[in-house]
Formats: structure tokens, sequence, C-alpha cells
């Protein structure tokens, strides 16, 4: 009995407390809601713009993950076209400077998540990603000749075109 009525008394003290902590509470919640609908509907904007802006640029993204990151910066990065910016990601963090937020969002919206390294291409504004995790492995694992991966990177960012 006693239990109960402790029980009973916690209840009617949270709804004393928190229904008028909620009220007191509520306008500042949905001012920030307010304010947080603007800022990513801003983002977008200017998301959308900068990929215009750089239409046809390629990227190259890896990760440190497995040191896989000394391989492809001694065998792949100083053999990869000039147009395309390779993007290295220590963990969550974008190790290149320019333009980190757009970056980080086109990763974050990648189609299929199979794995780095990514392509990403930029095509009627729109950011067109690939997955040649499978192809890196093959190609690391079976000590294929490095250049043979560059020709399939270079392939494989000519294919990217006909997916848009």
């Amino acid at each position: 009995m006693k239990e109960r009525l402790k029980e009973i008394s916690i209840i009617i003290f949270l709804l004393i407390i928190g229904i008028p902590l909620s009220i007191l509470f509520f306008p500042i919640i949905l001012v920030y809601l307010i304010f947080e609908f603007f800022q990513k509907k801003g983002f977008k904007k200017r998301y959308s713009n900068y990929l215009v802006s750089i239409e046809g640029k390629k990227f190259f993204c890896y990760n440190n993950r497995k040191n896989n990151h000394h391989y492809i910066e001694k065998n792949i990065i100083p053999n990869l076209a000039s147009d395309i910016e390779p993007v290295f990601l220590e963990g969550k963090r974008i190790r290149n400077e320019d333009n980190r937020e757009y970056i980080a969002h086109m990763l974050l919206s990648i189609s299929e998540r199979k794995g780095f390294p990514y392509l990403i291409k930029i095509k009627n504004g729109k950011a067109v990603d690939k997955s040649i995790n499978n192809e890196f492995h093959n190609f690391k694992s079976q000590n294929k000749n490095p250049e043979d991966l560059i020709v399939l990177i270079n392939a494989s960012f000519e294919n990217l075109k006909s997916e848009v």
C-alpha cells in the first residue's frame, strides 16, 4: 500500500513539474525547429549551386582503414589524371580543407554503401557515385599492376556518365 502511494505521488509530482516545464520550453523548441528548417533549406540551395559550379568534377575518395591509404598514396594518387581530386578521410574527418562541408554531404549521400574507395563525378548538377571496393581489393590482394587499376578507375569515371 505504501509503495503504491509512493508511485502515485511520484507520478503526480512529475506531472506538476513536467507540464509547466513543457509549456515553458515549447516556444524555445519551436523557434529552434523553425531555425533548423531554414538552415537545412539554405544549405540545400548552397549545395545545389556548388554542384552546378563544379560540373564535371571528379573525386577519388579513400580512407585510412586497414592501411590501404599507404598503397593508394604510393600507387594510385600520383598516377591519377589531373582532373581527379583525391579526397582522404581519417576516420570520419575529411583531410581536404576546401569545401569540406559539401564533400561530407556527398559522402553521406552515397547511393550504395559498398566500401571505400568511392568515385564521385558531378554530372547535371548531381553527384553520381560508385564504389570500387571489390575491384581495389582484388587488385591489391592479387598483386596486380597498379597501372591497370588506374585504367579501371578512369573507365569507371567514364561509365558514370551513362548512369545519370
